[in-house]
This record gives C-alpha cells, sequence and structure tokens, in this order.
C-alpha cells in the first residue's frame, strides 16, 4: 500500500479503534500560542546561521576570508561594502549590502520573538514553578510546558518521558530482552536537544562538595555511565518531575543536605 494522504487517514481511523491503544491529549489553545512562538523562533535561528554561512561563502568565492563568529562577519562586511574597499568587485557590493541588511533584520526579529518568549513565560505561573528545576530556564520551561500542558494527557511521569523520547529502546527476542538508546527520531526532538544542553549545563558544575540530595546521585551516575548517558538520566527525571509539577499543582523543592 503506498503512502498517501488517504491511506494514511485510513490507517489513523483503525488505530484509534484498537484496545489499549494510548493517544495524546489535543493541545490547548496556550499551548499551541507558546509552540507557535518556539517554532517561528527556531526557524529565525536558523535562517540567521544560514544566510551568514551563504554570505561567507560568497565573499570566500572572491577569495575574501571571514572568520567564525557575528562579530566578525559583521566587521568583515563593514569592512567589504566600505567605499575605500578593493577586496570586493563593485559589481558584488550592491548583493553583498542587500544581504548584509537581510541577515541583520532577521537577527532583529529573533530577538524580538526572544524576547516576547520571554514576557510570556515570565507571566506563566506554570513555567515558573519549571524553572525552578535544576538548570531549566525559560526556553526549557516554555517546551515543557507547550508539549506536557497540566500533564492530564498522560498517566504517569514515566509515559511523559516516554512521549518526549528520553527512555530506552527495548529490544526482545527468544526471551531475551535488551535495552538499548534512546530513539532520535521518535518524540520531540527540539524540546530533547534543549533539555540535553540544560543537563549538560548542570553536570558539568556539579560541586566538589555536595549540596543538594540530586548532586551525589548524579556524581556517582557520570562515574559509572559517563557523562552522555548521565545526561539522558537527568532528562529523563526532569521531565518524569516537570509532569509532576504540572499534574498536581506542585512546587519544586531541591532538598538541600
Amino acid at each position: 500500500m503506498k503512502k498517501t494522504d488517504a491511506n494514511d487517514a485510513i490507517g489513523i481511523a483503525i488505530a484509534s479503534t484498537q484496545l489499549g491503544m494510548t493517544c495524546w491529549q489535543v493541545k490547548a489553545l496556550s499551548q499551541q500560542n507558546i509552540q507557535a512562538i518556539q517554532i517561528s523562533r527556531k526557524w529565525f535561528d536558523r535562517t540567521i546561521t544560514s544566510l551568514g554561512n551563504h554570505i561567507r561563502a560568497l565573499c570566500f568565492e572572491y577569495g575574501a576570508i571571514i572568520t567564525l563568529g557575528k562579530k566578525s562577519l559583521g566587521q568583515a562586511i563593514t569592512h567589504f561594502i566600505s567605499p575605500e574597499s578593493t577586496d570586493l568587485l563593485e559589481q558584488i557590493k550592491p548583493l553583498l549590502m542587500i544581504l548584509w541588511q537581510q541577515y541583520q533584520t532577521t537577527e532583529e526579529h529573533y530577538k524580538a520573538i526572544t524576547l516576547q518568549l520571554q514576557q510570556w513565560v515570565t507571566q506563566s505561573e506554570p513555567c515558573k514553578r519549571l524553572m525552578k528545576l535544576e538548570g531549566v530556564s525559560h526556553i526549557g520551561a516554555a517546551g515543557l510546558l507547550a508539549y506536557l500542558g497540566d500533564g492530564q494527557g498522560v498517566k504517569n511521569g514515566r509515559d511523559a518521558a516516554v512521549f518526549v523520547g528520553v527512555t530506552l529502546k527495548q529490544h526482545g527476542s527468544g526471551g531475551k530482552v535488551v535495552m538499548i538508546g534512546i530513539d532520535k527520531h521518535c518524540g520531540d526532538k527540539y524540546l530533547r536537544s534543549i533539555l540535553y544542553q540544560v543537563a549538560l549545563s548542570v553536570i558539568s558544575r556539579l560541586p566538589v562538595e555536595v549540596k543538594t540530595y540530586k548532586q551525589p546521585w548524579l556524581i556517582n551516575l557520570v562515574r559509572r555511565v559517563g557523562i552522555k548517558r548521565a545526561c539522558v538520566a537527568l532528562i529523563n527525571k526532569t521531565v518524569r518531575t516537570a509532569w509532576a509539577l504540572l499534574n498536581y499543582r506542585t512546587e519544586y523543592t531541591n532538598q538541600i543536605i
């Protein structure tokens, strides 16, 4: 059977009638709003990177090399488009000026959307509770709220971690079950990447003298399985805790030793 929209609709209809089928809760309007802001912010971020690479490649074709970094890019373009510069042909300078103006405009829009997201999160009561989690800031809190909502869409924290895609895959054959790494193609890849950076920052700043009950667990976990696996484990715990905070409307308290 070929994959078409009609066949997809038939498959969804058949799957929805099966017993024990787990369905995700329909997003509320507030979740959809915050998700729209996040997706647009991500698009602007990628556009800035793509446009910057395009400008560097264009200049490189004429023998002008621009080092990495936004500051280096701005200084180089300012120099190239100046009337006194002879590094590039005069016919290319108008094109380079248009590309640079587009780059600056896109960057301004990206900053405006980021500010809008921060203001929204600051005024959201659930996000304030989520930001008390280790390392979770405005972007992470917004992603968790947009994906989990009020927590009523799943039964428990483990199901929430499964939907995000931070649980180990299970492979069983002949009565033997093997647990392998997480599936990078399922769940919310953007949220998972944000939470991975959060976990990495928390683990990289672990103190020598522990101050909370979670820190000894993290230190032992890093020694036993390494940094990357410890990051995945911390993401799993963060998602489960976030689900509990949203579902039971409680405050997060990391007990101090």
